[in-house]
């Protein structure tokens, strides 16, 4: 019941000093990886817009007018938002294309 996505993801990192001592600035990172989600787990599927400074970290051959999607997924005790490549009606035929 997996279905392969690409996560879009944020790490945040506290900024360096060359002598070693740390900033108090943190530095957002946007990153894609793939990533295998429950479809039985989904709650909610919307549209998402990511901000202009990820779209512009993202890989460059990634097609971004595919658009963005969120999913709420159930994880144990806490819902989980995971933000995947393709608009609501792409991730949708994703997470059905296995139904029949």
């Amino acid at each position: 019941m997996l279905v392969s996505f690409y996560e879009v993801y944020c790490t945040s990192t506290t900024a360096g000093q060359v002598d070693g001592t740390v900033c108090d600035t943190f530095e957002k990172k946007w990153e894609v990886r793939q990533t295998w989600i429950n479809k039985n787990h989904v709650v909610s599927l919307t549209e998402h817009t990511l901000p202009d400074i990820a779209l512009e970290e993202l890989p460059k051959k990634m097609i971004k007018d595919a658009g963005f999607s969120r999913l709420l997924v159930l994880n144990g005790t806490q819902p989980l938002n995971i933000f995947v490549v393709g608009g609501p009606e792409i991730t949708l035929r994703k997470l059905r294309a296995d139904a029949n």
